[in-house]
């Protein structure tokens, strides 16, 4: 199901959605603008964990290193992560605590447990472990609706996955 068609109910969010809402893509922002607004008014219980927006921090933290000193962040980080964390990470942690802030959205832990999990979420489905921590989290949490727009959680056969642009295989 597409984004723009999830209205009510209970969902994880991977990191890719609130990557492209802070670093704005204009073709996806109104979808992701609309989606966030009917969480915000309780229509929507989102839920995400710590390490979604671990992953998040990162990415836009890269990015971010990218735009200002114009050339390969990890070059960057190699020779003075410190300073590139100086210039770059105030605004990124300012944008990541409102985004916490936000109503309705339900910042997990991953706990002990997640990781026995994991580890059969590695097997049974054939994911990366970050993304089978994602599945072991929303396993622990009873959740089987996520939003994002990797495919490979199309592989997780009682996952709903809803997605902006990349639709899976059976719909495209």
């Amino acid at each position: 199901m597409n984004l723009a068609e999830v209205v009510r109910g209970k969902v994880y969010v991977d990191v890719n959605v609130f990557y492209m809402y802070l670093r704005p893509d204009p073709v996806y922002l109104p979808t992701i603008r609309a989606f966030l607004g009917r969480m915000a008014q309780g229509e929507i219980k989102v839920y995400t964990s710590v390490l979604a927006m671990d992953e998040l921090f990162y990415r836009l933290f890269l990015a971010r290193v990218k735009d200002i000193y114009g050339r390969n962040p990890l070059s960057v980080l190699r020779e003075d992560t410190s300073g590139a964390i100086a210039r770059c990470g105030a605004e990124i942690e300012v944008a990541l605590r409102r985004l916490a802030g936000l109503p309705h959205l339900q910042l997990e832990a991953v706990v002990e447990d997640d990781f026995p999990q994991m580890l059969a979420n590695i097997t049974a489905f054939g994911l990366l472990p970050r993304d089978a921590l994602h599945v072991a989290v929303m396993q622990r949490l009873g959740l089987s609706e996520i939003t994002t727009d990797d495919t490979d959680f199309d592989r997780v056969i009682w996952l709903q996955r809803h997605w902006l642009f990349n639709a899976p295989a059976s719909v495209s």
